[in-house]
């Protein structure tokens, strides 16, 4: 005998996700942004810079309460760049432009941190300071970084921005140069010790 299932005994059917509701003024800013009106889009931004600037406050969790104006404008800017593409959820679309922004800059802060971590160890590694080398810094500055790069030859240089910033194995990173493993490894080893020295030794002050 068939039985019949009662309604409390059928499975429930997942609530259909319902679309954020926009209002028609949004959207026609929208549009008008997007055939190039400015002041439409400049009005996009003072609508919706405070709910963007939340979220990348709470990205950031007070790690750098400087950065979150600068990761806002990027934001925007990118969204300005990148219209074509916007969806009818503004909010949505502006928060996921933001949150692009942060991914990109967390992954920018952990190439960055991988290569000064690179020099720092192969100072510690090495058996013999320079003479005239002072004591190490505490924490390594990104501007003395790049000074410390701009000294390199542009065969070392490349060998770092391969090996630490973008993250290539070293036998990826010969290919891309065209040399062999052991000459890519060579000039790693040139350009950490010469990092080392140009980070270590203190101005000549006149």
């Amino acid at each position: 005998m068939h039985r019949h299932t009662t309604a409390a005994e059928r499975p429930l059917r997942p609530a259909a996700r319902r679309r954020p509701e926009v209002a028609p003024h949004i959207l026609a800013l929208l549009h008008q942004a997007q055939q190039g009106d400015r002041d439409a889009f400049a009005a996009l931004y003072l609508t919706y810079r405070e709910p963007v600037t939340r979220y990348v406050a709470v990205r950031l969790r007070g790690r750098d309460r400087d950065l979150i104006a600068d990761l806002v404008q990027e934001t925007f800017t990118n969204a300005l760049a990148d219209l074509g593409s916007a969806l009818a959820d503004v909010r949505g679309w502006l928060i996921w432009q933001a949150a692009k922004a942060c991914n990109q800059h967390d992954w920018s802060r952990r190439r960055y941190l991988r290569a000064a971590y690179a020099v720092r160890e192969d100072a510690d590694r090495s058996p013999v300071a320079p003479v005239t080398a002072g004591p190490a810094p505490t924490r390594l500055g990104r501007l003395p970084f790049v000074h410390a790069m701009a000294r390199l030859t542009p065969d070392q240089r490349r060998a770092i921005q391969l090996r630490y910033l973008d993250g290539y194995p070293r036998d990826a990173a010969a290919r891309l140069m065209g040399r062999s493993v052991w000459a890519v490894g060579d000039l790693e080893r040139r350009a950490l010790r010469r990092m080392q020295i140009t980070l270590t030794t203190p101005p000549v002050t006149a």
